[in-house]
């Protein structure tokens, strides 16, 4: 118990809603259940033999009069789409953020938890933990601080034996986590995260895994060129000896962000705003949700019993459920592929389209998150003989993105703008080897910068790729926000008809043959089952292929509006708003390059230091949210050294890449 606020998950009463959900599960659960890449496992026909496993979670909500017994009283209605659930007038840590959202918060609508599941081998002594949170994000320091407040409770020597894996699932409606910290109730987080991983060790008990994958795209949309999600669901449940489940994880991928930025209806709500002087009167963006993973969860912990843990994959470049079709899943209007709503299809209750935001949506997509999960179960394999390990490789990579070197720099009070540990960057060679030995710490020295002022000496960030592997399961844990065309590659057919993924003017974006990536996470893994998990570890922000990389031109504020357009059509840079990412990469490593460039050398070099952080070009706003041009290389080589394979090939032949322009035949 920590402070009083060890808090044991209520059983959620959902058979209202789910009654009639699992007799329904095979006829509108997502297609292709159980789906298999070929690489069979020989020990199928065995008895599972025996791991250790246990699992616990927490609130990671802040608390009120001491504790979160607050909670007893919310009950999210999935009937209701527009109540933001309990009035909390305010929070014993004072103002707390909603992670991007408003300054205040002062709803809850669901619970939102840290939740914990321990492994153990019998054959070795180490205890692997997988930990996923619905938070915005955990950055890579203050991941360590968890496990370093988990040795405090465990000891040392028990602590030498964990390895603990991190994730947020990126949830856009929970405590600012990044840029608004409210740094008490983020200590309250970490003790509430730290109890749960010590909790879930305690619990571990003999346990067999079993594993299913189906594909399942419903709330799917990819809001940036090409079209390319990954609509892999990897479920793997451990039960005990008695039957009883211990614990159900769920890989997907998606943004939790359905109702961001809605405008909803206040006609119930003028009284709690009277209360705390609120005007406009308004709950938009000021309330506290897991989204569509609380609500899947919930359903399966109902249904299954034990916990339930939803780690997101590679939700970058960047795949929501905003405008995506979401309908009234039902026997007249079934899933199908889950992608376009069949005739007759009904939009989610108090919308009035398929694409309108409420929090009837958001359940709607965890529900048939849930079904698809609970169907591939249905056709689960034992885990026989599995070993269990865990790897890490450590990389350094360029932080080319300024604004974050800015956001880094420790105030009076030692605290940065960012996160809520304050880390360390380094200076490293231009190219060559980066690692401990040329990679030298800035020790939070700051230098001038003309523009910003003070900002970070250090110009490298240091991160990791893990590697969790469970018997023929492989989860790599990726920290920051990948695509799905770094890790389950490009559609097969791709280079000969790229127009079929492309939903914009091709000139916005490299297509085709120069859509070119450094390869595919997938493709580097020898297992049988391949997951990924995005912000894991750490969070670095969108990982976008050097070949579509663009850096927002910022000449036109140095010479006035019209520069940029004109240094693009004499061929001075490639776009009429931004320069290559490969041309700044280049100048930057090089800047001897720059002399090539005449009177325009100023704007080139200008625009490769400031554009990530003055602006997007256009329709590149994840270049803006990116540590820099190097993490898709980076991040690709950290893979190759835990799996051993550093294959380049960028097209998946056994992937047809369908979206809602482009569906299967019929």
């Amino acid at each position: 118990m920590i402070g009083g606020l060890v808090m044991r998950k209520r059983q959620f009463a959902s058979t209202v809603v789910v009654g009639a959900l699992l007799t329904s599960v095979v006829a509108t659960g997502s297609a292709g259940a159980d789906r298999d890449d070929g690489r069979g496992d020989r020990n199928d026909r065995h008895p599972a033999p025996l791991v250790k496993v246990g699992a616990a979670s927490r609130s990671v909500l802040p608390t009120v009069d001491g504790s979160h017994d607050y909670l007893a009283a919310v009950e999210p209605d999935p009937l209701d789409p527009f109540s933001p659930g309990l009035f909390v007038p305010a929070w014993d840590q004072g103002r707390v953020a909603v992670g991007n959202g408003d300054a205040d918060s002062h709803w809850v609508h669901d619970d939102m938890e840290v939740t914990a599941v321990a492994f153990q081998d019998h054959r070795t002594r180490e205890i692997q933990v997988a930990v996923a949170a619905n938070l915005y994000m955990i950055f890579g320091v203050d991941a360590e601080v968890i496990r370093e407040r988990v040795a405090a409770l465990v000891g040392r020597r028990l602590a030498n034996r964990l390895q603990i894996a991190i994730s947020a699932d990126h949830n856009h409606h929970g405590p600012d986590t990044a840029f608004d910290v409210n740094h008490e109730w983020y200590d309250l987080m970490i003790d509430q995260a730290a109890a749960a991983i010590v909790e879930a060790v305690d619990e571990m008990r003999p346990a067999k895994l079993e594993v299913a994958q189906t594909d399942h795209y419903f709330g799917l949309r990819d809001s940036r060129d090409p079209q390319v999600f990954d609509p892999t669901l990897g479920v793997l449940r451990a039960t005990a000896t008695n039957g009883r489940t211990i614990a159900t994880l769920l890989f997907w991928g998606n943004h939790p962000e359905t109702t961001l930025f809605w405008e909803p209806p206040t006609d119930d709500i003028a009284d709690e705003c009277a209360q705390i002087g609120l005007t406009p009167c308004t709950f938009e963006d000021r309330y506290f949700t897991a989204d569509f993973p609380g609500w899947a969860t919930r359903i399966i912990e109902d249904q299954l019993g034990g916990e339930a843990l939803y780690f997101n994959g590679a939700i970058g470049d960047l795949i929501t459920p905003l405008g995506a079709n979401v309908w009234e899943v039902d026997d007249a209007a079934p899933l199908g592929l889950g992608l376009i709503p069949p005739d007759g299809a009904q939009p989610p209750l108090g919308a009035a389209d398929f694409q309108q935001r409420n929090f009837r949506r958001a359940y709607l997509i965890g529900r048939e998150l849930a079904v698809a999960a609970l169907g591939a179960l249905e056709s689960a394999k034992p885990l026989n003989k599995p070993t269990v390990n865990y790897d890490v490789a450590t990389f350094y990579t360029r932080m080319s993105n300024i604004g974050f070197r800015l956001l880094l720099v420790r105030g009076d009070d030692g605290l940065t703008s960012l996160g809520h540990t304050p880390g360390l960057l380094y200076t490293c060679p231009a190219t060559g080897p980066k690692n401990e030995s040329t990679c030298a710490p800035d020790d939070f020295a700051t230098v001038p910068d003309p523009l910003l002022g003070e900002i970070r000496a250090g110009d490298h960030t240091r991160s990791q790729a893990a590697y969790l592997r469970i018997g023929p399961v492989g989860v790599m844990f990726i920290p920051a926000e990948i695509g799905a065309e770094s890790t389950i590659g490009l559609p097969a057919g791709y280079l000969d008809e790229p127009t079929n993924w492309h939903l914009d003017d091709l000139s916005l974006h490299a297509s085709g043959a120069e859509y070119a990536t450094v390869g595919y996470v997938k493709n580097r893994m020898p297992d049988k089952y391949r997951w990924i998990v995005g912000l894991g570890n750490d969070e670095m922000g969108y990982v976008v292929p050097l070949a579509d990389y663009r850096v927002k031109c910022v000449a036109d504020d140095l010479a006035g509006p019209g520069t940029c357009a004109a240094l693009h059509a004499a061929g001075v840079i490639e776009f009429p708003d931004a320069v290559a990412g490969a041309t700044c990469k280049a100048v930057t490593e090089d800047p001897s390059l720059l002399a090539a460039y005449g009177p325009a050398a100023e704007a080139v070099a200008a625009s490769c230091r400031y554009g990530q952080a003055l602006g997007e070009a256009n329709d590149h706003y994840e270049e803006t949210n990116s540590a820099g041009w190097d993490l898709e290389a980076d991040i690709l080589a950290a893979v190759g050294l835990l799996t051993g394979d550093t294959n380049p090939a960028s097209v998946n032949p056994d992937f047809p890449g369908w979206w809602m322009g482009h569906t299967p035949p019929g």
